[in-house]
């Protein structure tokens, strides 16, 4: 009787790119500043449900990839702080900037935005990856959290 070889499997992670296209805006420059942040994702002022996407930058701050982490409902979505930045890592991103919407229309940043931003900042200090920003966007109009010196 011959052996029979057991054999075991492992999971083997891939990750795979959708390519967008974003018209008129040049991603050879660095994401510096929150305008160009807002012109990137002002499609989110038209979903009917809260988006929260991870925007995971190199070094030079420039985008690596973009990742829809959650959708909510339309008030509001709910995650951890380590599955915003999940992707992020896999990257080996230098850096992040999270952009979410707001429905109502009115970008200001709810107590909850408040906190689980605290709390993002936090996480990403322990592990080494620079939280630049966060932006909420609205009807015409986005609140941006480092412009406020709230980061």
């Amino acid at each position: 009787m011959k052996n029979k070889q057991k054999y075991t499997y492992l999971r083997e992670v891939q990750l795979k790119f959708k390519k967008k296209r974003i018209k008129g805006v040049s991603l050879e420059k660095p994401l510096t500043d929150s305008g160009r942040v807002y012109e990137l994702f002002q499609d989110l002022q038209n979903e009917t449900k809260e988006k929260l996407i991870t925007i995971s930058l190199d070094i030079k701050l420039k985008i690596i990839c973009f990742d829809i982490v959650a959708i909510g409902s339309i008030a509001n979505v709910s995650l951890t702080p380590f599955e915003t930045i999940r992707s992020s890592i896999a990257l080996h991103a230098h850096g992040i900037i999270l952009v979410h919407n707001h429905p109502s229309g009115d970008p200001k940043p709810s107590k909850e935005d408040i906190t689980f931003t605290k709390k993002l900042k936090r996480v990403c200090n322990t592990g080494g990856l620079i939280f630049h920003d966060h932006i909420v966007i609205g009807d015409d109009k986005y609140f941006s959290f480092a412009d406020k010196k709230l980061m």
